[in-house]
């Protein structure tokens, strides 16, 4: 009986053994950690980790670590954000879904771009109950190279299997329960616009008023009070205190010149309350308000008509851009007008961002990296700042009511260079980029001189008199005429009717009526010193619409223009004109239908001063940006001429003492008042009436100096809508003659 009962007691042992092995050949290897070690089970869970299998790792993990899912149905926001909030409370207390474990790792590793994971030294101390692992970990990231950390890992026995204790500083040992690795921008800050070393645009701090709920003592009294100084109801007080995050609730922003040191005293005389500048909010000023308004531009949030056109717009200013150097969104501020909008690349810059570890508190416990942020450029302009002044100044004393507008062109002909510029009236830009008002947007578009029009660049008028310096040249350079031709058609009453053309169909031509002739014939130099509509007239018939059109075609009229922002295109006459006998008669001494802005027949003038060439406008003189502690031009202008030897030689040697002549007193010429006695001016005056009525004229004045010494060349236009009473007739010599005056730069 013995020996049949051992016999039996073998073969159950052995059957026992069999199923045993069946058993653990079945299960899965996370399965069965409670036969192996606290070494196997180290190495198991950081072969997993290396391999992206988490969730293989995941299943090692102590059970007192693992958490059951969270399942949302709905794809509801709200629904979503309070799974968030579950699993966030669940790590808080030291315990983790298996989702978002995985997630965990996954997230953190594609956010670093960590392509690899090893681990290497590892040294194990086995226990009974407890097995110490240390090792180091080398992550290699597409952001920060090699990323090499020491760890220590627990493992222990449980419930008769080993596992791992597992811990957020198994990822990072800095990490705790709760913390996340986020990513965090560092928004560029936008270039400045400058002259010299003024700033006419730049990025300042907004004055923060907070609040510190801890250290208030009765929160209606508190509301009520900081209420009344604030401008705001006791309750949206309230409301923001409500929305505290880490001890501090934001309450009102202000502009640098909107709190007032009254203000700020009994603020601060409250407890609980602060005042911060700079670190909570920032905001585009124009220190100079209004000055080159019509030029720089300001920002603005990006918007278009619609919805859809507004993402269209935001989309198209994405294109090509880094998501990493920061994107455009519809609460994005951007240039709207002017070098803001042209320049909106260069001034925008490229953000930063930083990774970093992120506590529950919401500290940073841990930056992991950051990518530096490159500030906008800085735009430094050509513009002489004391000139401008004086410049804005006089247009504000001189231009006085709504009756009057004008654009005033400053600039070296030899360089191209802008020295002063302005559209008249200007506006401050402060008022755009602050958000204006309703009333205040109603006033300006209420002015009968539309302050937000762009006359220098936008504003197409007849050229007037001015033009008969070119037409003078047309004629000398396509030989229909020489400078000592005399008109001697039939004038009467300073009136003549052109038949000698064939069929006349309009009126007759008048002539400038001038009281005191010194110069007694009409030829080339009377012509232009007392600005006779009937020689030009008489010129451009002779010339021929073919001759004509081709020379003011070759001196840049009709041609659209090179400057740093958009020029509206000049014109000699409309697309679908008849070219009648009339019309050029009219085109031949600046009206009929040619149309030109301020700032191009400022740049086509400066052929007289520039040995026949036309420079290329131009305001920026350098793009500066900041490179570590250096500060380093990226873009300098050169000098470059746009058109070339449009006037001959000869003609400029006949026409410019001609146009000298015109600002002589003694000879009684229509520029005699401009009185700039410190050099020698070339110049020429016109007038284009314009309404129905002609109650109002376009009035003009180009001139520039001669034989000064290199660096001291200055040319100035200026032109000015005025009434015909007489009231502002000497007004366009005033402007001229002050800045003809000050000293080259």
């Amino acid at each position: 009986m013995a020996r049949g009962h051992l016999i039996y007691e073998r073969l159950y042992m052995k059957r026992f053994l069999c199923i045993f092995l069946l058993i653990a050949i079945l299960l899965p290897a996370g399965g069965c950690s409670f036969l192996i070690s606290g070494r196997q089970v180290c190495l198991d869970f950081l072969t997993a980790i290396s391999q992206g299998d988490y969730n293989a790792a995941y299943d090692l993990l102590d059970e007192a670590v693992q958490a059951d899912s969270i399942l949302v149905d709905s794809e509801n926001a709200a629904d979503q954000e309070a799974a968030e909030a579950q699993e966030l409370e669940l790590e808080t207390g030291g315990r983790i879904t298996r989702e978002r474990f995985i997630d965990k790792y996954t997230s953190i590793f594609e956010l670093l771009q960590i392509s690899s994971v090893a681990y290497e030294n590892i040294q194990i101390e086995e226990g009974d109950i407890f097995t110490i692992a240390t090792f180091t970990g080398i992550y290699t990231s597409g952001l920060c190279g090699e990323m090499v950390e020491e760890f220590k890992m627990i493992a222990l026995r449980a419930g008769g299997r080993w596992v791992i204790e597992w811990a957020p500083n198994l990822i990072f040992p800095d990490m705790e329960w709760g913390d996340t690795v986020r990513k965090a921008t560092i928004p560029a800050q936008r270039g400045d616009i400058m002259a010299e070393q003024s700033l006419l645009a730049t990025t300042v701090g907004k004055i923060t008023v907070y609040a510190v709920p801890s250290r208030i003592e009765d929160e209606d009294l508190f509301a009520t009070q900081v209420g009344a100084l604030l401008g705001m109801t006791a309750d949206s007080v309230k409301t923001s205190l409500g929305k505290a995050y880490e001890d501090l609730a934001v309450l009102k922003e202000f502009y640098t010149d909107e709190l007032t040191s009254a203000v700020e005293e009994q603020l601060l005389s409250i407890a609980g309350i602060g005042i911060d500048r700079g670190n909570y909010a920032e905001a585009r000023e124009y220190p100079e308000g209004d000055m080159l308004a019509h030029i720089i531009g300001y920002t603005g949030i990006v918007s278009a008509e619609t919805a859809e056109e507004t993402m269209a717009l935001v989309e198209e200013m994405n294109q090509g851009r880094d998501p990493d150097d920061g994107l455009y969104t519809t609460d994005s501020y951007v240039g709207k007008l002017g070098l803001e909008s042209r320049y909106e690349e260069e001034l925008r810059g490229k953000d930063g961002y930083r990774i970093y570890i992120h506590t529950s508190a919401g500290t940073n416990r841990r930056t992991l990296y950051t990518k530096p942020v490159e500030n906008g450029m800085d735009l430094h302009l050509t513009i002489n700042m004391e000139l401008q002044e004086r410049l804005d100044f006089i247009l504000e004393c001189e231009l006085m009511d709504e009756e009057t507008a004008g654009a005033v062109v400053v600039m070296n002909p030899k360089t191209g260079d802008i020295e002063a510029m302005a559209s008249w009236p200007s506006y401050d830009l402060n008022l755009f980029a602050r958000g204006i008002s309703s009333t205040d947007y109603a006033e300006l578009t209420g002015q009968a001189n539309t302050p937000l029009y762009n006359r220098l660049t936008q504003g197409l008028y007849p050229p007037g008199s001015v033009l008969k310096a070119f037409t003078a040249a047309a004629a000398l350079d396509t030989g229909t005429l020489d400078e000592n031709y005399v008109f001697e058609g039939e004038i009467e009453d300073d009136y003549w009717l052109p038949t000698e053309f064939g069929p006349w169909i309009g009126s007759r031509i008048k002539r400038a009526t001038i009281r005191h002739r010194y110069l007694p014939y009409l030829n080339m130099r009377s012509a232009i010193v007392y600005s006779d509509n009937i020689y030009f007239a008489n010129a451009a018939l002779l010339m021929g619409w073919e001759n004509f059109e081709s020379y003011m075609e070759q001196v840049g009229i009709g041609a659209s223009m090179p400057f740093d922002l958009n020029v509206a295109s000049s014109q000699i006459h409309n697309e679908d004109a008849d070219l009648s006998l009339m019309l050029l008669a009219e085109s031949g001494y600046g009206q009929g239908q040619v149309l030109i802005t301020p700032l191009q027949m400022a740049t086509l003038f400066c052929a007289f001063a520039n040995d026949g060439d036309v420079p290329v406008p131009h305001l920026i003189e350098a793009i500066y940006q900041e490179n570590g502690v250096h500060y380093e031009a990226v873009y300098q202008s050169t000098d470059q001429i746009w058109l070339e030897d449009i006037i001959s030689e000869n003609a400029r040697s006949i026409i410019e003492p001609y146009l000298q002549d015109v600002v002589d007193p003694s000879l009684n010429g229509t520029g005699r008042s401009l009185g700039v006695n410190s050099c020698q001016i070339a110049a020429k005056t016109g007038t284009a009436e314009i309404g129905e009525d002609k109650s109002r004229e376009i009035s003009w004045f180009a001139g520039y100096r001669c034989d000064v010494e290199p660096g001291q060349e200055r040319l100035v236009l200026v032109m000015l809508e005025i009434p015909t009473s007489g009231a502002y007739s000497d007004t366009k010599f005033t402007i001229a003659r002050e800045l003809l005056k000050m000293s080259a730069p």
